[in-house]
């Protein structure tokens, strides 16, 4: 893996500013790290051509008069004569521009890398944690439908005798709820009860549906309790009335504000004698 540090002990080798040690340490474990290899060599690449693209120097304009003048003045007998040439001393400038183009180009090669990591160590980040929530709440569903199926079975073993449980269909008295299939089984011995339903429309996240059971010896309906559904509409859940019901004459579910109330207060959205 590349690392900052490498990054910059990179750059600094391109331009030939490691020495001793520190220089012997780098091309070791350059000898035997690829991806450092070609972090180097993407680094050779483009310092040539940033030097390639640095400004020609020209030569002075005396250089050609000295250049005659001292072959002019040699003697026959000497053989050539070394000349010194005037533009030799601009070479070192020449290089050390280029050497600083050179290093600034892969300073800001250096930042943009680091932003453009860290925007992926971010984004990389952000999709764990989408993918772990997705996790954990399709295992919360697989487990609240195993809890309910084994809720369920639970249930009808312990049932002796079947017919005793009184089954009633729900229907729709107002709202979107025209297409909800909602069947309510209940058990007069257990004072419990077990609501299906499929398609029933979806409600505000401030709002709750809340079962209601209709027992004669009571002037009001008894709670049952609230349940809220998901966009499918489709599901199974247990329900059993705050106070003793003896006989259950009918159940109804009305639309009720978050947690549900005391007495209905909204519309009976569905009704079941």
């Amino acid at each position: 893996m590349i690392t900052e540090r490498h990054e910059e002990l990179a750059a600094l080798h391109v331009l030939g500013l490691l020495e001793g040690e520190e220089r012997s340490a780098f091309e070791r474990e350059l000898a035997g790290n690829a991806e450092l290899q070609r972090l180097v060599a993407e680094l050779t690449e483009n310092a040539a051509t940033l030097a390639l693209a640095a400004p020609q120097v020209a030569p002075p304009a005396s250089l050609k008069e000295s250049v005659l003048a001292a072959a002019d003045a040699a003697p026959a007998s000497t053989g050539a004569t070394v000349v010194t040439f005037p533009f030799m001393r601009w070479l070192p400038y020449a290089a050390a521009a280029c050497f600083g183009i050179a290093a600034l180009w892969l300073a800001a090669l250096n930042l943009a890398l680091r932003s453009e990591n860290t925007a992926l160590r971010t984004e990389r980040e952000l999709a764990e944690i989408a993918y772990h929530t997705a996790q954990n709440q399709l295992k919360e569903r697989t487990l609240v439908a195993e809890s309910l199926i084994n809720q369920l079975g639970r249930q009808l073993r312990d049932q002796e005798d079947l017919t005793r449980l009184k089954v009633t269909a729900l229907a729709s008295l107002a709202g979107n709820t025209k297409e909800a299939q909602v069947i309510a089984v209940w058990d007069p011995r257990q004072e419990t009860g077990l609501l299906t339903f499929d398609q029933l429309p979806a409600i505000e996240e401030n709002q709750d549906y809340q079962i209601w059971v209709v027992d004669p010896a009571y002037k009001n309906p008894v709670n049952g309790g609230v349940f809220h559904v998901s966009a499918g509409g489709k599901a199974a859940l247990s329900f059993k009335p705050d106070q003793p019901v003896k006989q259950a004459a009918a159940f109804a579910i009305s639309l009720e504000k978050k947690g549900g109330v005391a007495k209905a207060e909204g519309p009976i959205v569905l009704l079941g004698k």
